[in-house]
């Protein structure tokens, strides 16, 4: 059972993560791909930062997963299993939101996008020993 802060990190993480499964799941010609990049990319990003909570590493208040896994890695070198599955991931944060840059990626980009969360999400609760009934 997790419990404070770690917690807090995994529904906010659960909340992006289900933003994406909602997506996924619509028909195909219905998926808002960059929002489901970006959630997807959102909820790594948490699911990551609870992780490094639960073991009291201080992290910056960033968005880049390679960072982060950096972190994770320094404290179980298994997260180095990570970088390849969320290698585009960091872009999804901040590029795909603004207009300045403006892309739209495609379906295939959001299924691996959502593919790598999900990976993720089962990595960590894994690691941290969560059961979705600890979340309720």
């Amino acid at each position: 059972m997790i419990h404070g802060e770690t917690k807090k990190w995994v529904l906010k993480a659960m909340n992006d993560f289900k933003t994406a499964e909602k997506l996924i799941n619509l028909p195909e010609g219905e998926i808002i791909t960059d929002t489901l990049c970006f959630h997807s990319q959102q909820a790594v990003e948490k699911f990551l930062k609870a992780f490094l909570v639960y073991h009291r590493k201080e992290f910056e208040r960033v968005h880049t997963i390679e960072y982060l896994l950096k972190l994770c890695s320094s404290l179980d070198n298994e997260f180095e299993t990570l970088y390849e599955i969320t290698a585009n991931l960091t872009y999804y944060a901040i590029e795909v939101r603004y207009p300045d840059e403006f892309y739209i990626p495609t379906i295939e980009e959001a299924k691996k996008a959502f593919q790598s969360a999900t990976k993720v999400k089962d990595f960590i609760f894994k690691k941290l020993s969560i059961k979705e009934e600890d979340l309720k």
